[in-house]
């Protein structure tokens, strides 16, 4: 009787330990799944605040370059002023009319010119002043400088520089314009003129 008790006791007992262990073993189960769950939502979640972070720093980047393009674009670095070409001290004796003189012989011509490139835009008057003292200057190396020296412009030239949308540089013939336009500025003026001995000083 004693021993039926006993095989019984063993039977309930082996079944109680193997379910315990069944549950325990889905418990742990469940356990290890969450967890990997959680893992793996929070990778996803750090990958995409990662994606868009990238994302946001390379749209940042590409606003950056685009102003920077047309900053530079539009803008054109300062350029020094532009100042007319200084007539020598020897040269101030020489003078310049419109008309033909009187009693005086014709030697030739000279060629006189100041231009403005890599400088600030200058008028009309400040280039034409450079061009004509650079006239003056250049005769004297031709003539005695006890003669008495006059020049009578034949011709005047003028060379403008326009500036386009797209940052390239044009050269036009504005002799004849009136006004220079906003995106243009006078690059060359040139003075031809007949050089007349006069007698001595």
């Amino acid at each position: 009787m004693l021993s039926k008790n006993f095989t019984k006791f063993l039977k309930v007992s082996l079944v109680a330990g193997v379910t315990s262990f069944a549950l325990l073993h889905t418990a742990i189960a469940d356990e290890i799944t969450v967890e990997e769950d959680q893992s793996y939502s929070a990778q996803t979640v750090d990958n995409k605040s990662l994606r868009e972070r990238n994302e946001n720093i390379d749209v940042a980047r590409e606003l950056v370059i685009t102003k920077s393009a047309m900053d530079s674009l539009y803008k054109l670095p300062r350029l020094p002023q532009y100042t007319p070409i200084p007539l020598i001290e020897e040269a101030k004796g020489i003078a310049v009319l419109n008309g033909i003189p009187l009693n005086c012989k014709l030697l030739g011509e000279a060629e006189g010119m100041d231009n403005s490139d890599g400088k600030a835009a200058p008028s009309f008057e400040q280039i034409r002043e450079g061009a004509l003292n650079n006239l003056r200057n250049r005769t004297m190396d031709l003539v005695d400088s006890r003669d008495r020296i006059v020049l009578t412009p034949v011709k005047e030239a003028m060379t403008c520089e326009l500036r386009s949308e797209d940052n390239q540089f044009d050269e036009k013939d504005c002799t004849t314009w009136t006004q220079i336009p906003n995106n243009g500025k006078i690059l060359f003026y040139r003075i031809h003129a007949n050089v007349f001995d006069c007698g001595a000083r």
